[in-house]
């Protein structure tokens, strides 16, 4: 079981799409993967929501991220990842350590809720996902906790990504409706809503 993951969440101009998932699948997704430390990629697209991309990487530790090759590639881009990249918008990022798994498989389709707050928000949220999990259909899912310090970002402190999988959208939005109240974020020590 890995124990760190690079999370990224990005929005693409239509004009850019074709060639962004050209360049993901390509370029990009080897690049990583292939490094020492990196394990697989998954991606998923917004059904409904924004940012449209949301993807992670995972990872054997947060050293893997911190790691002099991996630093090598993000300060020495290919001009392919430039130009792609460069049309960002609404792009997220953070490097984090998972802090409870559940389940044992993945989904072809998931939840991804980022919120902020302090640790009492930590055993709240794997209570969630473990009902959410239980669910029929549901595959399994993680919260992963950010490292300020490996993401090297400090707007990323105090910030979780729970993440539900499961085979079908039904599954997904029952979970969400069921369990993600919003008033219960703040009850559980969230400092900033849900998104």
């Amino acid at each position: 079981m890995t124990d760190a993951a690079l999370v990224t969440y990005m929005d693409i101009p239509d004009a850019m799409e074709d060639e962004y998932n050209d360049w993901y699948t390509n370029e990009h997704v080897a690049e990583r993967v292939d490094l020492a430390g990196f394990w697989s990629a998954f991606r998923y697209v917004a059904i409904d929501a924004q940012p449209k991309y949301f993807a992670w990487y995972e990872t054997r530790d947060l050293n893997a991220l911190t790691d002099p090759t991996y630093k090598a590639i993000l300060a020495d881009q290919s001009d392919w990842s430039k130009r792609v990249m460069g049309e960002f918008q609404n792009f997220g990022r953070m490097c984090g350590e998972r802090i409870a798994r559940v389940g044992r498989g993945h989904g072809g389709v998931c939840l991804a809720v980022r919120v902020k707050g302090g640790p009492g928000l930590d055993p709240w949220l794997t209570d969630v996902l473990t009902a959410m999990a239980a669910m029929p259909r549901a595959t399994g899912g993680s919260v992963w906790r950010a490292d300020v310090d490996a993401t090297g970002d400090a707007n990323v402190e105090g910030l979780r990504l729970l993440v539900l999988e499961a085979l079908d959208e039904r599954t997904i939005r029952e979970a969400a409706a069921t369990h993600l109240l919003p008033n219960a974020f703040g009850a559980a020590g969230a400092t900033e809503q849900p998104n």
